[in-house]
């Protein structure tokens, strides 16, 4: 090469062999940093899907609940009933 061709290059072959390897590390890095992100995604997914199946636990839990005191409210008014029928035999 002569001295005109060097002087249009932009960077010396040490310069360019320095950034690739400048580069290279900066790709570990950033390889390092998405596998930690991919963990990160992966275990909230599992935790997201752990939170679905207990809030429709809940739910139901809820729901049995509510319709075991329903339940009592018939119960008592069905004791009503047949202690006024019994009252009205017993008084006859």
């Amino acid at each position: 090469m002569t001295e005109q061709e060097k002087a249009k290059e932009w960077y010396s072959n040490q310069q360019l062999y320095e950034m690739m390897v400048d580069l290279s590390k900066k790709l570990e890095k950033t390889n390092t940093e998405m596998a930690k992100t991919q963990t990160m995604i992966r275990d909230y997914n599992g935790l997201r899907a752990r939170l679905d199946r207990c809030e429709k636990d809940v739910a139901h839990v809820v729901a049995a609940g509510k319709g075991g005191k329903e339940m009592w409210g018939y119960i008592v008014g069905a004791i009503g009933v047949v202690s006024l029928i019994v009252s009205m035999i017993a008084n006859y």
